[in-house]
This record gives structure tokens, sequence and C-alpha cells, in this order.
């Protein structure tokens, strides 16, 4: 009889304890696993010609739990708010709750990095970049994080200039590489459109016309009205339309007068070369021997996936990974250029990816 009664008594109690927790989930508030609190602190690292390049510093706690601090870097277009949107659409935030020292780099020209302090240059390179900044930049971080090494995730132009900086200055104090969107080549069929750029070239009157009206502007204007246009930059089907309507209020950037020029080269020649034109940057990829993931979009027309291929093949490094979201992802939606960072679905499908990528070589 007693065992009885202490059954009942365990069965209603178990009852109780279900109705309770799932009426008031969320009563207990350690039942409840919130996201880490994310710590932000802006800092300036000064190239020798006294460029203030600004950094948002994002990490979990005092001390990240990762060895190796992860500097991200934008690309053409767009400033460090793309890397860091919003909770759901930031690389930077899922990197650091992720336990890395993640520092969001604002290029020379674009956020907080606007102008020298004094004097100072108007119009610069991709080379101008690639020999002045990338290394005050990992110096700078290096030294505040007490690491002897970094490792670097380049968005597009973000990509290019380390595919630089490892040719012209080794691997010194980069421990691996993580290229979005980023091909060494632009003469595939897919990236035809971009060639008509190449009329800015022609005209002038017309160049200027595109510097006054800057990148933002353009594209504020252009995107949602010319759906032929929007889908070389993005699948429409993969950004919702709040996050589309963010990113163009707040992510775009207007782009610099001499970097324009280095793009428009680079087009015109199909490949990554300098802005003479005397080096040819494609051609040196065997010089990058450091691990490599390269990501990009079944849909990307701006870097396609044979243009990923090809420049993945003339990398040195022996570890070396392609990864092309859209023909193998769960979701039968295509990923284009800005939905890597931006789609509805990249927080669950494109960081973790990155993120299990970049540990793994962090406990090497």
């Amino acid at each position: 009889m007693k065992t009885t009664i202490k059954e009942n008594s365990f069965c209603y109690k178990s009852v109780f304890l279900f109705l309770f927790f799932s009426l008031f989930p969320s009563a207990p508030g350690a039942l409840s696993r919130e996201a880490p609190f994310v710590s932000r602190k802006l800092h300036w690292a000064v190239t020798e010609k006294k460029f203030e390049l600004a950094m948002e510093r994002l990490r979990v706690g005092k001390k990240a739990r990762r060895r190796i601090p992860v500097i991200l870097s934008h690309g053409f277009l767009v400033n460090s708010r793309f890397l860091n949107l919003d909770s759901d659409h930031s690389l930077a935030e899922y990197l650091a709750q992720e336990g890395f020292d993640v520092w969001n780099l604002s290029l020379r020209g674009t956020g907080r990095s606007l102008n020298p302090l004094r004097g100072g240059p108007k119009s610069w390179t991709l080379d101008d970049m690639i020999g002045e900044d990338l290394s005050t930049v990992i110096r700078y971080v290096r030294k505040e994080s007490g690491s002897s090494k970094v490792s670097w995730v380049g968005y597009e132009m973000g990509g290019l200039l380390m595919y630089g900086y490892l040719e012209k200055k080794g691997r010194s104090g980069l421990a691996s590489f993580v290229t979005i969107g980023a091909p060494a080549i632009f003469n595939r069929p897919e990236q035809e459109p971009m060639k008509r750029l190449l009329k800015l070239e022609e005209n002038p009157t017309l160049r200027k016309i595109f510097l006054y009206l800057d990148g933002p502007f353009l594209g504020r204007l252009l995107l949602p009205l010319l759906p032929k246009l929007e889908k070389h930059f993005y699948n429409p089907e993969n950004i919702d339309k709040e996050i589309k309507v963010k990113f163009l209020e707040t992510a775009l950037a207007p782009i610099n007068p001499g970097v324009l020029d280095h793009l428009l080269q680079m087009i015109r020649v199909g490949e990554f070369v300098s802005a003479k034109g005397d080096f040819n940057y494609r051609k040196k990829l065997a010089k990058v021997r450091v691990p490599v993931l390269l990501i990009g979009g079944e849909k990307d027309y701006l870097a396609p996936p044979k243009a990923l291929r090809t420049t993945h093949r003339a990398l040195g490094s022996k570890d070396r990974t392609l990864r092309i979201f859209g023909s193998r992802s769960k979701d039968p939606i295509k990923y284009g250029h800005f939905d890597l960072i931006l789609g509805k679905k990249a927080r669950e499908e494109v960081f973790p990816v990155i993120g299990k990528w970049l540990k793994r070589r962090d406990k090497r």
C-alpha cells in the first residue's frame, strides 16, 4: 500500500512539473539559454602616413576562449556595418560568441576611417592598402591581443587585399585566411555585366557624376528599381525586405577615385592586377601558403563558382578548401553575393562553416 502511495505521489509531481514548465517555459531564467553578452570597443591603428584605420573589437568576457584573434575586412561599396548589421546578420558577433577575439575593420575611406590625421592622400589604390594598411592593422591587433598570429576573414575586396599582402609580405603574422566572394579573375561569362562600368573610363564626365553621386546614393536609388541590376549583387529571394532596407541605409559606402580606377583596370584586364598593371596578383597566388577557406555562392554573378574554382586551384597552400553554398544546401534558395552574409539562413548555414574551420586552425 505504501508503495502505491509513493508511486501516485511521484506521478502527480511529474504531471505538475510538466504542466508548470509547459505553461511557464521562461519562468526559471537559468533554463532558457541566452546569447552571451558581446562587448564592443573602438580602436584606431595609425599608418606611417598618419592614416587612421578604425576597428571595432568584439568579444565575450575580458579574455577570448580562442588563441588567435580574427580580423574582418569588408568589400567594395560597403562599410564595416555590412559584417555587423544586426544580431541576426552579424558575422562579427557570431564569431565573438563562438569565443573569438574579433576585430571588425573599416578600410580607409569608409566608416570611421575617412581621412588621414593631417593632410595626406585623397586618392589611393588597393596597392596602397596592401603595402601600408594591412601591416599596420595586423601589427596593432597582435600587440593589443598578445597573440603572435592573427586570422583574416576578407569579404570580396578584403579577400583580394590579403591575397596581395601574402604575395608581397609573406605569411608573417598570419595563421589562417578566409575569403568570401573574392575571385582573382574577372573574365567569366557571368561577370560580363561588370564590363559596363568601363564606360566610366571612356567618359570622364560620366565618371565624375558617378563619384559625385557616390555609391550609397546610387545603391539606394537603383537597386530597388532595377531587378536585373539587383540580382548581380544578391539573390532577392534570399534576403528579407527589412534587412535589404537596413543594408541600403546603413552599410553602403562611397568608393574612392583611385580604388574605382583600380577596379576598372582589373575588369578591363580580366584579373587581379596592380593599379598600374605592372604586377599580376592572380599569377602569384602560388605564393599564398597559409591555410585558406574560400566561400562562394552558386548564384553569385560577381564571384561565380568557376572563378573561385580557378582561384582555389592557383593557391599554393596545401591546406585549402572551397565551399560553394547553394548546390549542397538543404535550402533550395541559392546564395548570391551579398546574401552570403545577409541571407535568410546565412547565420545557420554559412557562419558555422567559417567558425568551425577557424576553430580547427586555432587548435593547431
